[in-house]
């Protein structure tokens, strides 16, 4: 489905140029006010449609007391809902805090009671998981449910958005103010609220759609990545605004099913995550694979070894790029026109990476350490950890490096490696192993749909190596086949001891798998190369 209205490509601002959201949604819908912004499930919205939409939802937020500054949590799924309230709460200066729709019990509790909003709006679904871990007169005094009837202490976000309401009145927003609260998973400790202003969602945006994407007049965007993430809010929704081109809005990753879904979009860039390349690549082979309007995907952690294979099989180029939300999504990309199998390409135009040794020097070519991050212009990176001063100062230096906690290599290139989460590498016998190197082996194996890496406890100190792993439908695994299959691709210190038959992966909805659930479990149950004989 494609609109004759969307005419020619043409961004509103320029690479660098200080902005805000609203500033952009105005600018857009003036430009092109009947072009398409965003398709979802059968419905279709214009800019200028969307500029009202986020009019009412600010005159309805300004009509139950929401001002200047305040927070609201969104525990919403993707929906256009999602999209009027974010842009309304930007055109009132209010602050959004997505929260992650996965969350239950004392995670969920804590974030809506720390982030401090006096709203809430949930989807219908999630209000009994949110009443459990939230119990009356604790948090937003305000609750809003969504896609379902209103009942006790829960209202009807339909209704509060029929309209009726006064128009609201502008705040004068500055591209240094606050835009959202974003928490991280809290895998390591309590989540922390990464604060993003509102020139970090344009910078972001400028970066990937001018001078990674190259965006193209016939260009639709497409993504299944939550809007609760800067991942789908920062290179899918912001790149549609300052562009012009129409993007593709969906709930969930199907891997069976997904090239057929962008040929009915006429999608022609899509954001990923590595694991979503594994899994299309296990789906099976098709004649037409390559039959489809995809001209390049965008994303991290694409496994070197299938790299080629990928775009050979779908006729797609993919381009690597690496960043946190602390770094509005993105700090390193690969030009499209040289991109490098294995590497996550060099800064862009706003930030300086290093690696940095423990001691806080420089790596030398080659040498593993820890990414940081910097940036040469204001209002891009994040503006600290909200309420949390702490771990704030934690997180950056006097020389004002943000530490990622990611662990990487620079080639002599010039060209920036991932190596691993720094927690996630493995200590074994004295050696340094990264979890990403071992599973990138085990999931060459032809049985093996994916698999997860990691360090357990050993009794002669450090760790062992326990590898999770996850079959292809209709095959079997036999472990002490898989190992010696590892033994003959990897070096003798990183072969598994543990092997552990799982029939899926514990994951964040962005296909991240959540080791510290499997840590939790350890080597319990698993098949231990040891004691096999």
């Amino acid at each position: 489905m494609r609109s004759a209205a969307q005419g020619p490509l043409s961004y509103v601002g320029a690479l660098g140029q200080q902005t805000t959201v609203p500033e952009i949604l105005q600018l857009r819908a003036e430009a092109t006010p009947d072009a398409v912004f965003v398709r979802f499930e059968g419905q279709q919205v214009t800019f200028g449609e969307a500029l009202a939409r986020a009019e009412d939802a600010a005159a309805a937020l300004s009509a139950i007391g929401v001002r200047r500054g305040d927070t609201i949590a969104l525990m919403l799924g993707n929906s256009l809902a999602f999209l009027d309230l974010w842009f309304g709460a930007a055109l009132i200066g209010a602050v959004l805090v997505p929260v992650n729709t996965h969350l239950r019990g004392e995670g969920l509790r804590y974030i809506v009671e720390h982030c401090d909003a006096a709203v809430a709006v949930l989807d219908a679904e999630l209000v009994e998981p949110f009443e459990a871990a939230v119990p009356a007169g604790v948090g937003p005094a305000q609750l809003y449910v969504h896609g379902g009837e209103a009942g006790g202490r829960w209202s009807s976000l339909a209704e509060l958005l029929a309209g009726g309401h006064p128009p609201a009145t502008r705040a004068v927003v500055k591209p240094g103010d606050l835009a959202s609260v974003l928490y991280t998973s809290g895998t390591t400790g309590l989540p922390k609220g990464v604060m993003s202003s509102q020139n970090a969602y344009a910078a972001a945006a400028f970066e990937y759609a001018q001078r990674y994407v190259r965006m193209r007049s016939d260009d639709v965007l497409y993504t299944c990545l939550p809007l609760f993430h800067i991942n789908a809010q920062s290179i899918s929704a912001m790149p549609s605004l300052l562009s012009g081109r129409p993007w593709v809005m969906d709930t969930r990753f199907s891997g069976s099913r997904f090239f057929e879904q962008m040929r009915a979009h006429g999608a022609t860039v899509f954001n990923y995550i590595g694991a979503m390349l594994t899994i299309l690549l296990k789906q099976p082979e098709r004649p037409d694979d390559a039959q489809n309007p995809i001209r390049l995907a965008t994303g991290s952690s694409a496994p070197a070894e299938l790299w080629r294979e990928f775009e050979r099989r779908f006729g797609v180029l993919l381009v690597e790029i690496y960043g946190l939300t602390e770094s509005a999504g993105v700090a390193l990309a690969s030009p499209p026109d040289d991109v490098r199998v294995g590497k996550c390409g060099i800064p862009v135009s706003w930030a300086e990476v290093q690696i940095q040794r423990a001691d806080g020097s420089e790596a030398s070519p080659a040498e593993p350490g820890e990414f940081v991050i910097r940036s040469t212009q204001p209002n891009t990176m994040f503006q600290g950890y909200y309420k949390n001063p702490d771990a704030t100062a934690a997180s950056t230096d006097e020389r004002g490096w943000f530490h990622s906690g990611d662990r990487g290599a620079r080639a002599d290139d010039g060209y920036f490696r991932f190596i691993d989460r720094l927690k996630d590498s493995i200590r074994r016998r004295g050696e340094n192993i990264s979890s990403y190197e071992v599973e990138r082996v085990v999931n060459s194996h032809p049985a093996v749909a994916e698999s997860a890496a990691l360090g357990v406890p050993s009794e002669l100190g450090e760790e062992e190596v326990m590898i999770v792993v996850v079959a292809r439908d209709g095959h079997e695994l036999d472990p002490a086949e898989l190992v010696a299959f590892c033994a003959e691709r990897i070096a003798a210190f990183m072969l598994p001891r543990y092997v552990a038959l799982r029939a899926e992966l514990p994951k964040t909805p962005t296909q991240k798998v959540q080791k510290f659930a499997l840590r939790e479990a350890g080597a319990t149950g698993a098949w231990d190369r040891l004691t096999a004989g």
